[in-house]
């Protein structure tokens, strides 16, 4: 009799254990979809840990179909677009040249841990968002796949080391942040029947209700409500801006975004 019992409670506990694990599985919003691992992806960094074609003039950096717009110009010595990186240096630059340690997290790696990759950002300040039907946006995400559209889901974002001291300490082109200032990170969706959808936003630095500003963590940021779309875009906001657009640097890191094709 007791071995009876001891059977059908262990053989309760394995179905129970199962049916969790098919619920876990089986979840919809996760099947299916494409989430970009960069540390299981083969790129080429220089020895610095930055993307050796971080100043080429392609258009795009691509992993498992989803493309990240990038635009170098070597003769202008800029670029605008994402950038992968596995820089792990978090040191404050701001005596110094901060171009030459622009390409950093200040997490000081990826969400796989120190020294892992992730992307940096740099978005175009200047771009009209009543253009971006029309012209490209700098900091764009696409998909090769299917129709070319998709449900984006969510993404990891986080300051770069020089927007991250630029906020904090100021700089000789942007002030120091403090009591109610904020900067914050929009994305946007483009149709395929051209319709800009969104905005969703997040802060990165947000001095009225966070102590802990700007972030210096990844921010989970939930792209869900842009709908299904063609294209996703970033752009930036301020309590720094004036005639000429936003004061402080225009950088933000971001990893492991998620797709639904």
């Amino acid at each position: 009799m007791k071995n009876n019992i001891f059977t059908t409670i262990v053989a309760t506990m394995l179905v129970c254990m199962m049916t969790a694990t098919a619920s876990c599985d089986s979840n919809p919003e996760e099947e299916g979809a494409i989430t970009v691992m960069l540390n299981q992806t083969e790129i080429y960094y220089d020895e610095s840990g930055v993307w050796t074609g971080a100043m080429t003039p392609s258009e795009e950096i691509g992993f498992q179909g989803v493309i990240f717009s990038h635009k170098g110009m070597p003769d202008w010595n800029t670029w605008n677009g994402f950038v992968a990186s596995r820089s792990a240096d978090v040191a404050d630059y701001s005596d110094g040249n901060w171009l030459e340690h622009q390409y950093t997290a200040i997490t000081g790696g990826g969400m796989s841990g120190n020294g892992t990759p992730y992307m940096v950002a740099y978005w175009n300040s200047s771009e009209v968002l009543d253009n971006a039907i029309a012209e490209i946006p700098s900091c764009s995400v696409r998909y090769t796949g299917g129709d070319g559209t998709f449900h984006p889901i969510s993404a990891f974002v986080s300051n770069t080391t020089y927007s991250y001291y630029a906020m904090k300490n100021g700089t000789a082109y942007s002030r120091k942040f403090e009591h109610d200032d904020y900067c914050k990170l929009l994305a946007y969706g483009i149709t395929a029947e051209n319709k800009i959808t969104g905005p969703v936003e997040v802060y990165l630095a947000h001095y009225l209700k966070d102590e802990d500003s700007p972030v210096k963590r990844w921010v989970y940021f939930n792209l869900e409500s842009l709908s299904r779309v063609k294209t996703v875009f970033f752009r930036m906001e301020s309590s720094d801006s004036g005639k000429w657009g936003m004061n402080n640097p225009a950088y933000f890191a971001i990893d492991r975004m998620s797709i639904m094709p």
